[in-house]
């Protein structure tokens, strides 16, 4: 039996599964450079104000901030909850490029450290810290469904739909509700709620251009009341291509939302997602990489023959013609195409009693690529087939395809009972059943000129001499989520809100792996390897609110957060001997002051985490298998703050500041395997990597008789790339600006609007956010985000009535 799992997967030897939870090979890692809603249940915000008017949590996609006022264009809004929230608005949405993922819409956060590659936001290439914990750590809610990975926790940005769809994003750094429907969100949750369909006829259309060929055609079409049901859909193409290296970015999608409001107590509203890619993927570099080879540096773009009869085994890793195609473009491509669908049910039951119900689907399906090298011969019609031996000689570059595909349905449903004018009840249920299918097929490449003869790895695959597909291994995930929650919220005084409550959340995961699943000779090479793991934990929550009068508020808020080990977690560690992952879990305090005086609104907030059992993933060298590791325990602790004041006469500042230190407080274990011995690395007290201590934004606007300015800085300090803190990357400072001009109605032509949008205006090279992190720079260099130099975009939009 010849043991390892991926076979030429350069993966570094020991990663945190931090990865940032980085979406660099479609739901999977990412290849290393071969030249190294409504939220269902989200919270309501109210002005300052509204002292004795009781905040109802509801699913309804509609009321989520309508009633909140909304400060710095879009960019606060008045909270009053017992613990950080940030909501960006539709108005300020629409001042960012039209195709902007959230990673970049939620940059001005505080706590929040985004990284992408692409400033037009149509890779799924980017990802982001909240408070030192990684995108993995952060639930995502489409219009009340979640969309983290199901397996892995990762979002990918690029598939939640555009963002002029969007009528506002929520951050609630540190902890979830206890509603939320969250396999993952250890550290914090992000939600996304959609436009509500207007009640007259219009259609509006965008086209944007901008550097790199960038384009974007952006169509919606409201169709007003048609009886109790109001409608829109959207589509765009959206297509740029990348700034460094070869290769084209282009994304198409379909929105669509309809309310049907039954009576003035009762609506249903259908939701529907489509987004359909093809992309190549950007390299992350090295430190040393970007020094010795620039800012531009990325997949290379020329193609070495392969010799006559292929490669012999031992020139992979040795000829500079295996490491000229192993770094090809055309391997490291992106494809994939998902939709999410889901009815929002609103009813009131009673004069007290109300229901909030989302069922929801999800599917998806596509791959990330990257170089791989099979033995090949040809077989008895002409074709190429695989050998049974992965080592013999006659080795050809191939496109190896990472494929997930995807079935996610659920339901989250939640009562609520009105027991007076100062208490409310909640209490409902999460049900989510869902199927993953993994494995890594492969594609034939043309060993003359390096193209690949597909890409989406569902057609045309190379196979082993039995006509079967050849495959680095299948899995098969079914993962059951069951969780319910009751959480009361009582009003004594007008001064005094106080909210407690609890949830019980169960995951069982059932895992089916097995190695090379078709070769010819199963004796030697294919294994399996069955888990049924069960994962289920209490989480309280309690806070309380002081506003002593109605220009403060006082707050206080404790809350637990858990979640299962990823999917593939059992494998590497069951083959190696290993005990299987714990599950993490995090205690999260806040206190915070908000005020609101006038033109001034201030909010800080101060905070400490305590989160167990971080896990990180690690590499055995002699097998290749990969295992997970208790990385120890992590605080997380410090303050952020944000505020706006409004000048008159149009102008107004928005500004935010962050502080975190996210320790680690253990030395870290590496465990003895088959083949290793156990080691100690001194990480107690070193700074976790991805999280700068310091992070500021500063933003100026002005918008009065049509025109629109903005300018805006964010300052990130500088950051480990990896475990041991033996290399950081500088602090780095972006400029951005916009600038958008109202034209007269003429005719049927409403708010017609030039605008244009400048990104890294000091067109500033830099490095950020580690894209993988590892244990010691020294053994292995960490990669990181590659931020884009200076891009500009011009826009012109209008509304038809």
């Amino acid at each position: 039996m010849h043991r390892f799992a991926v076979r030429h997967r350069k993966a570094l030897w020991i990663a945190l599964t931090l990865a940032l939870g980085s979406p660099s090979v479609v739901h999977a890692t990412e290849p290393a450079p071969a030249a190294q809603s409504a939220q269902a249940q989200d919270n309501s915000a109210t002005s300052s104000d509204a002292q004795t008017e009781k905040v109802r949590k509801s699913t309804t996609l509609s009321t989520v901030n309508v009633n909140a006022q909304t400060l710095a264009g879009g960019l606060m809004a008045t909270q009053d909850q017992p613990k950080q929230v940030s909501t960006i608005s539709a108005q300020a949405i629409a001042e960012v490029p039209i195709t902007a993922d959230y990673t970049q819409i939620i940059n001005s956060t505080p706590g929040v450290n985004s990284a992408s590659y692409d400033g037009f936001g149509l890779t799924d290439s980017s990802s982001y810290t909240i408070r030192g914990f990684n995108a993995s750590e952060i639930g995502v809610t489409l219009d009340g469904v979640p969309v983290n990975d199901a397996g892995d926790y990762i979002p990918y940005a690029s598939e939640y739909g555009e963002a002029r769809n969007y009528e506002s994003i929520t951050v609630s750094p540190g902890s979830a509700d206890l509603d939320m429907p969250d396999l993952g969100a250890v550290g914090g949750h992000i939600s996304f709620i959609t436009k509500t369909p207007t009640q007259n006829f219009n259609i509006f259309a965008g086209q944007t251009f901008g550097s790199n060929d960038a384009r974007s055609t952006y169509i919606r079409i409201n169709t007003g009341d048609t009886g109790p049901v109001r409608s829109w859909i959207s589509i765009s193409d959206d297509s740029d291509d990348k700034w460094r290296g070869a290769g084209q970015d282009r994304i198409h999608r379909i929105q669509a939302k309809s309310v049907w409001t039954i009576d003035g107590n009762n609506s249903v509203t259908a939701n529907f997602n489509y987004n359909h890619e093809e992309n190549y993927f950007y390299m992350p570099l090295t430190k040393a990489q970007a020094t010795q080879y620039g800012y531009y540096y990325d997949y290379g773009t020329t193609w070495a023959p392969t010799p006559a009869g292929g490669f012999l085994a031992s020139q992979l890793y040795n000829d500079p013609a295996f490491f000229t195609q192993d770094s090809y473009y055309r391997l490291y491509q992106n494809p994939f195409k998902s939709w999410v669908t889901s009815l929002d049910g609103e009813f009131k039951l009673s004069e007290n009693l109300s229901l909030s119900v989302i069922p929801y689907f999800q599917f998806g399906d596509g791959n990330g690529s990257f170089a791989g090298f099979l033995p090949l011969q040809s077989g008895a019609n002409g074709q190429p087939i695989v050998q049974a031996n992965q080592y013999a000689d006659g080795q050809y570059a191939v496109l190896e395809a990472y494929r997930p595909i995807t079935y996610r349905p659920g339901i989250n449903a939640k009562f609520t009972l009105n027991l007076g004018l100062t208490d409310t009840l909640d209490w409902g249920l999460w049900y989510e059943r869902s199927r993953q299918l993994e494995y890594i097929d492969a594609q034939y490449v043309d060993p003359n000129t390096g193209v690949p003869q597909a890409i989406w790895g569902d057609n045309h695959l190379l196979t082993y001499s039995n006509g079967l597909p050849w495959e680095n291994y299948s899995e098969y995930d079914l993962t059951t989520v069951k969780k319910v929650f009751v959480e009361d919220s009582w009003t004594p005084t007008d001064a005094w809100t106080l909210n407690a409550g609890v949830a019980y959340l169960y995951t069982e995961r059932v895992n089916q792996f097995v190695l090379y699943p078709n070769n010819p000779d199963p004796v030697d090479w294919t294994s399996s390897q069955n888990s049924d793991q069960r994962y289920h934990n209490f989480l309280p929550t309690l806070g309380v609110s002081w506003r002593p009068n109605e220009n403060n508020q006082i707050y206080y808020s404790i809350t637990r957060t858990f979640r299962a080990p990823q999917d593939s977690s059992t494998y590497g560690n069951a083959r190696l001997g290993l005990p299987p992952p714990l599950p993490e879990s995090a205690w999260s305090n806040e206190v915070g002051w908000r005020f609101t005086d006038g033109p001034l609104t201030l909010h800080t907030d101060a905070y400490l985490a305590n989160m167990g059992n971080r896990t990180a993933v690690g590499l055995d060298q002699d097998t290749f298998i990969n295992y997970y590791i208790n990385a120890g325990p992590v605080r997380m602790a410090g303050f952020n703050t944000e505020g706006n004041l409004d000048l008159g006469h149009g102008l107004s500042l928005y500004s935010s500041y962050t502080y975190t230190q996210s320790k680690v407080k253990q030395n870290l274990y590496l465990p003895a395997t088959e083949d290793t011995a156990a080691e100690f690395y001194n990480t107690q007290g070193k700074q976790f990597p991805g999280t700068p201590r310091n992070m500021s934004y500063l933003g100026a606007r002005y918008s009065q008789d049509g025109l629109t300015l903005n300018l805006n800085g964010k300052f990130t300090g500088s950051e480990y790339g990896d475990f041991l803190n033996t290399e950081r990357v500088p602090s780095n400072f972006t400029l951005n600006g916009s600038a958008s001009y109202e034209l007269p109605d003429y005719g049927v032509l409403h708010k017609t609007t030039i605008a244009i949008n400048a990104l890294n205006l000091l067109n500033r090279h830099y490095l950020a956010l580690p894209a993988s992190p590892t244990l010691s720079a020294e053994e292995s260099s960490p990669t990181y985000y590659v931020g884009a130099p200076r891009q500009w975009y011009l826009t012109i939009s209008t509304t038809f009535l």
